[in-house]
């Protein structure tokens, strides 16, 4: 007697929103929450404040060490260490604001766009984990890009989501980054196409 092989029914596949509908939908959510998100995003300035401080007292201290020239090697040793904790506490500063914003960001977006200090403080309590998460991405991205360029775009684009992921659904650090390689799955050139336009986008913006 033959067995009687029954097929699984095919899950249709489901369709993204159509590239200017998303763009459409964002502007339309960007603009209502206009205030609140600029807010946030002016956060990761003090960064950029930071290591341009850092920029002009290290140059600072780089052109006093090459001009005074006959200074004690007990003087020169104090002026490079100073240059490097300038150096390390301009990149920290750095890093605490644009981390925090880019959290924060995600936090208003999750939670309704609340307030924005709500989101800004609870923004310094996943941090770590978030920074880290960040860290593990762009690594992995720079591992697979050290192989060929053209495999560092693949799981750039796979790995994209797993920020958000984190931010959510509250994932550990390789299962935001699995949840988010499955969820592109089958999509990646739809995400690639959409990624590529919010990229040219903001950089016709820049302009």
């Amino acid at each position: 007697m033959e067995t009687e092989k029954v097929l699984a029914p095919k899950v249709a596949k489901k369709k993204l929103i159509p590239v200017f509908d998303l763009f459409e939908n964002s502007w339309k959510v960007y603009v209502d929450n206009f205030k609140g998100l600029v807010t946030m995003s002016l956060y990761s300035l003090f960064g950029m404040i930071a290591i341009l401080l850092g920029v002009v007292l290290v140059s600072g201290l780089a052109a006093f060490i090459g001009f005074k020239g006959q200074e004690s090697l007990l003087i020169r040793i104090i002026l490079i260490a100073l240059i490097i904790i300038v150096s390390v506490a301009s990149l920290a500063v750095a890093i605490w604001y644009s981390t925090r914003s880019k959290a924060g960001l995600y936090l208003m977006i999750k939670n309704n766009y609340s307030s924005v200090r709500e989101s800004w403080q609870e923004s310094k309590k996943i941090f770590w984990p978030f920074f880290w998460l960040s860290l593990l991405v762009s690594v992995l991205v720079l591992l697979w890009a050290l192989l060929l360029f053209i495999p560092g775009i693949i799981f750039a684009v796979f790995y994209s989501f797993a920020m958000i992921i984190f931010v959510f659904e509250g994932k550990k650090y390789m299962s935001s980054i699995k949840a988010s390689k499955e969820l592109v799955k089958g999509y990646w050139w739809a995400v690639f196409g959409r990624l590529a336009f919010l990229g040219l986008v903001v950089y016709l913006f820049s302009w």
